[in-house]
């Protein structure tokens, strides 16, 4: 039996084992937290490591699903895509597990009720960039023409496929009113597209920036986000938690923000990307208001990617957070986190510097906290570079010029940090050396 086989095995067996466990409680009955345990105890009887490791990641969907953080569709997509179990496989499990979980008290989401009337459903629009992954980019539509709730329009521009993108959106979405498609002419990125669409079609009262290798897998999530939204007027957006999908090892994962449910904009701003202020995986969950959008001048931003999209909403309003896990982010390869080029990152950094100077110039932040701000974030961005994409010795002294122009104090932090490694790459530019080092 191939490894695909054994865990497909294993993860029947644990759910017939818990299922039993459900149906034949002990006397006084069986608690969410006794269910976890036993699942548990199955569990470090597995001899196999990676199987091991998928089954307590099992055990956390199952755990955050009777605790309502997760829903059917999570733990149904988590058990198909991950263990091939098919549904029919664990009915009898389904339901107890579910009637299991109703037995406890309500979670927020279902304590906040919009009226029936389609009045009570402002639009959410939804943002799609693209670019030759017209399979990727079926599955992201799909997931959003799934959700449940009653208002939505997908926007997909194309940066001139060559893949057959246009053909594909004609024959499969073509007739379908809530999308609509739009084709560059000259291939421009996908910070100038997310522009583009939202200003020529993204009207809806909240907006989704959905990148077309991603997707949404609980139907309700739109539904619960503008609840919450409704609840907390002050939010500029809202975002959830998600599965990270390794697709070389097609391995899912579960990534938790652990955040409060309202974090406060001024905090979360100050210490972005900092222990405890995680920044949601790209702006996969982020439902925002685009009331806020429109504040933080997104129409005139040179980077619209997901970092400054949320640092800008942040001087403009508090950030929501539900507790749940709402979509998949791929992690292949191609993600442009893992091939950063001098271009980008500059881009990035004189964004964060029109950041800066926003925050002091019309927001009232004072200049200390804010070159503080920006010195720290000069030095993330840059060592990050330098520890995974920087190739050469000159990578190193573009990078070193850059910052000892805009932040000295950053450009010594540097220095001394990566002295060592940039000697190495000095030594390997002689070839004497070199020739040497290779025998």
């Amino acid at each position: 039996m191939d490894h695909r086989g054994d865990l497909h095995e294993a993860g029947l067996h644990l759910l017939h084992q818990l299922s039993d466990d459900i149906h034949h409680p002990p006397a006084g009955g069986l608690t969410r937290e006794e269910l976890i345990r036993q699942a548990r105890n199955i569990s470090s009887s597995e001899s196999d490591a990676g199987i091991k490791e998928h089954l307590e990641t099992l055990i956390g969907v199952l755990d955050a699903f009777l605790a309502g953080r997760a829903s059917d569709d999570a733990l149904q997509y988590y058990v198909s895509t991950q263990f091939n179990i098919q549904i029919d496989e664990i009915n009898g499990f389904m339901q107890g597990l579910a009637a299991l979980s109703s037995s406890g008290p309500d979670t927020q989401e279902s304590t906040l009720n919009l009226d029936a009337g389609s009045a009570s459903h402002p639009k959410v629009s939804v943002i799609i960039t693209t670019y030759n992954r017209k399979d990727f980019l079926q599955q992201a539509v799909n997931s959003i023409l799934r959700q449940d709730y009653p208002h939505t329009e997908i926007i997909v521009i194309d940066d001139c496929s060559s893949d057959g993108t246009q053909e594909m959106m004609n024959a499969t979405f073509g007739a379908e009113p809530r999308v609509i498609f739009m084709q560059n002419e000259t291939n421009s990125g996908p910070g100038n597209n997310r522009r583009r669409a939202l200003a020529a079609h993204g009207d809806g009262e909240f907006i989704l920036f959905l990148d077309d290798d991603d997707y949404l897998i609980d139907r309700s999530y739109f539904t619960k986000a503008v609840k919450v939204h409704r609840l907390h007027p002050e939010l500029s957006f809202v975002a959830a938690n998600v599965f990270l999908e390794y697709s070389q090892s097609q391995k899912l994962t579960i990534s938790s923000l652990g955040l409060s449910p309202v974090t406060d904009k001024h905090d979360y701003f100050m210490n972005f990307e900092r222990k405890n202020y995680p920044k949601p995986a790209s702006t996969l969950t982020a439902i925002f208001k685009r009331e806020a959008l429109m504040s933080m001048d997104i129409l005139n931003m040179s980077m619209v990617n997901d970092a400054s999209i949320y640092l800008r909403a942040l001087l403009i309003g508090d950030a929501g957070f539900i507790d749940t896990l709402a979509g998949v982010y791929r992690i292949h390869g191609n993600n442009i986190t893992f091939n950063l080029s001098q271009s980008f990152l500059i881009e990035n950094l004189e964004e964060k510097r029109n950041i800066r100077n926003m925050a002091i110039e019309r927001f009232g932040y004072s200049k200390a906290e804010m070159n503080e701000w920006f010195n720290h974030n000069v030095y993330d961005t840059i060592s990050y570079y330098l520890m995974n994409s920087a190739k050469s010795h000159s990578d190193f002294k573009f990078m070193y010029s850059w910052a000892s122009n805009h932040s000295p104090q950053a450009y010594n932090q540097l220095k001394r940090q990566f002295r060592t490694k940039l000697m190495k790459k000095q030594l390997l530019r002689v070839s004497f050396v070199r020739a040497l080092m290779n025998r």
